[in-house]
This record gives C-alpha cells, structure tokens and sequence, in this order.
C-alpha cells in the first residue's frame, strides 16, 4: 500500500555531468590537470562511461528507471574548443540526446556550467578574470538558440559555491589555488555571470524556466553550548549556503570581505536545484562524523534535506527541485536506505507546505567522480570501466518501482527504514 504519495505531476530522475560520463573531454582544464597525475592514483577520466557513443543505452536505463526526466550537461569546451570557434558536429550531437529524450517523454534539464571550462578560458585567467562572464554569455547565447525548442529548463552553473571553494580556496580542483579572497572573487563573477545569463536565456526564450543547482551542506556546531562552535558554524553557513543566493534574492552580494550592490541579480530565479548529500558539524576541533557514514566519508542524515528545503523555499519563495542527492556505496547496501530515507523527509516537506517540484538521483551510473576518479560510486547502475557494461543495483530497482508509483510503500519502509 502507498504510503508517501508524491504530488501529480512530480518529476524522478536522474542527474550526471558530461565530463563524468561522457569520456574524451580533451579541451578542458580538468583534462590537463588530470594528465598532470593530480587525480587520486593517477587515473584520468579517459573514456569515463563512453556515454558520448552509448546515450541511447543509458536513455533506456532511465526509461526503464520509470524516470519522466533528465538532468545532464552541455560540455562547453566540445561546443567551443577554440575562442569563437563552435563545433557543429558537437552541437548536433547534443540535438540528437535531446530528441531522443523527446521521443521517449523524459523532460531534459539541462546545466550550462558544470565545473569544467574550455582550456583557452583557463589561459584567460578562469573565473577570477571578470571578463570570463562575456565569453560564458556568448556560449549560453548559442547553446540556448540551438535547443530553445527542445529544452524548458535551464540550470546556468551547476554548485557555483562548490566550484569555488574546491578551485579557489581548498586547491582540490583546478586551477588549485589557496585564497579566501580569490575565493570569494569566483564566487561574486559567477553570480553576476548567472545573473547576465538568466536575462539572455529568458530574452532568447521567454517561457522557459532558468535556475541553478546549488549545493547545500547542513551546517551544526558541534557543541552548541560553545560560543566558538556556534560563530564557526554561521560563518561557514553564510559563506558557503547563503551569500550566493541571497544575492539572487536581494540583488546584494554581502560576503566578509566583498560587498556589492548587484541590482540586476536581483530576482534572477525561477526555481532552485538543490544538491544535499550531508550534514557538517563545525568545532574548534574537527573530527569525523559518528553517525552512518557512505565510502566517501560523508554523514548520513536524511534530516538534513528537510531542514534545507525548508529553509531555503522560505528565503527564495521559489519551487524547488532536488538537482542531486545520492551515496557513494560500491556494494549497493546503504542505498536503498539513503534514497528512502530521504524521500520520506521531502514528503514531510511537501506536507509542510514547500513546493517541491521533482527528485534527481545522483547518479545513473557510476562515473568519474573529479579529484577521487573511479574510486567513489554513486550509481543506480554499476558501471564495468573495462567494457563499459552497466549492470542494475538493487537500489536501482527501488527507485523503478517509487517513480512508478509516484511514492513509497509501506512494505519498503518496513523492509529499509526498520
């Protein structure tokens, strides 16, 4: 019997990006640093899934999946692997996925901006170069002209906040800087390079719907009684959750450290993808979480994406759809768990009153997963990276039969939950 039914019209999918799955990205920075051996154990992303060549298979697997949508990326540096110059072929390409997903009744999302850019932007300076915001409003011009009568939603950068962090201050992606000033400089050129981006995307289609995925991680003190804890916990709160958005609401980019009126960010959302996989407990002194934890290391805590959910329709008034949420878990045995779990939790939501839209699992098939390669495993479907075979997970099944049911049985929460 249905226990947790999902309003009408809810959307179930799946979310990847192209650089992950799609194999032989030659013209991007992420394909350079990986040559320089930076990923963990030297691997490089190679053919990743060979999702370029095998679309149609996994389009399949999603239709099998019961799944009525879609999210992946459009890889910048296929469509534009010279300044100004645009590859047709590539472009045709991507009209073909689309279509095909088309034919198959499963509504695209599809994200402009997912960490990788193209090699010669790299040269340019990236994201701390301000002027990087024109040659990104000039692919998105393109790409949204080419697919405007194939595509209603648009994400224009996927986790601008992670992108930053990892790039900027942590040193783990590339360009691997170390400043919280640079930081937060990429942070302020991306909110005013989606902000540019929302009023080209809507000038050139006016009735689609443009948001972006944002990563949210639910933020605690480890000891709420320390003053300390507590302060740690609200700066990394703000830096990380609430200055990009807030902008996007206020039209103010209010950092520590930057301040700027940005007027014309103002409003700049009509919906907002939120990515949550975990809670972080700030303290003086770190130390790994105690609870349930996946094969990267991260906590558990379905809680989390209500709490976000919340917190973020309420500073947004915006719909939101769930743009990535997942596990890495190679065997396959907290999945089904994970995915329940957290269901449930948007179900509350939902009842509570926020306007959630749509679910998109992270992820399909397992992928490449940036600075870790191969190592984690996030998919529905396991993917054999020597012949490129994905095989169905139990957890793969699992999420079949909810989109079928648009909800969750109470035989599955008995069986998963208890």
């Amino acid at each position: 019997m249905l226990k947790y039914r999902f309003p009408e019209g809810f959307l179930w999918g799946t979310a990847t990006a192209s650089h992950q799955i799609e194999g032989d990205n030659f013209y991007n920075d992420w394909w350079e640093f990986e040559q320089k051996g930076k990923v963990k154990n030297g691997q490089i992303s190679g053919k990743a899934c060979d999702s370029w060549n095998r679309y149609e298979e996994d389009f399949d697997l999603i239709e099998k999946l019961n799944n009525n949508a879609y999210r992946f990326s459009i890889e910048w540096s296929r469509v534009e692997p010279e300044e100004g110059r645009f590859d047709q072929s590539a472009i045709e390409r991507y009209r073909a996925m689309l279509l095909s997903l088309r034919r198959r009744n499963i509504e695209p999302f599809v994200t402009l901006h997912h960490f990788t850019n193209p090699l010669w932007i790299a040269k340019k300076g990236g994201w701390l170069n301000p002027e990087i915001i024109d040659y990104y409003l000039r692919y998105v011009e393109r790409i949204v002209s080419e697919f405007k009568d194939l595509v209603n939603y648009w994400m224009t950068i996927n986790e601008p906040n992670a992108y930053a962090f990892m790039a900027y201050l942590y040193g783990q992606f590339p360009p691997q800087k170390r400043s919280l000033m640079k930081m937060l400089r990429v942070l302020n050129n991306m909110v005013k390079a989606h902000a540019k981006a929302y009023q080209v995307i809507h000038k050139i289609a006016p009735n689609s719907k443009v948001g972006i995925a944002y990563n949210v991680i639910y933020f605690e003190p480890k000891n709420p009684k320390s003053f300390i804890d507590r302060k740690l916990t609200n700066f990394a709160d703000r830096i990380y959750n609430r200055v990009f958005i807030e902008t996007l609401t206020t039209g103010r980019f209010s950092s520590p450290f930057i301040k700027e009126e940005i007027p014309y960010a103002k409003d700049t959302l009509d919906y907002l993808g939120v990515n949550y996989y975990t809670r972080i407990l700030m303290g003086l002194r770190m130390t790994p979480p105690s609870g349930e934890k996946s094969d990267f290391g991260w906590e558990i805590y379905p809680e989390g994406i209500y709490k976000v959910v919340k917190r973020f329709y309420k500073l947004t008034g915006k719909p939101i759809y769930i743009t990535e949420s997942g596990i890495s878990d190679a065997k396959d045995e907290k999945r089904p768990k994970y995915l329940i779990s957290h269901l449930i939790q948007l179900h509350k939501a939902i009842e509570d009153g926020v306007d959630i839209k749509g679910y998109f699992h992270w992820s399909l098939v397992d992928n490449f997963e940036w600075a870790e390669g191969f190592l984690q495993r996030f998919g529905l479907f396991e993917t054999d990276f020597n012949n490129f075979e994905r095989k169905w997970r139990k957890s793969a099944r699992i999420y079949s039969e909810i989109a079928k049911n648009n909800g969750i049985t109470e035989e599955m929460e008995k069986e998963f939950l208890k």
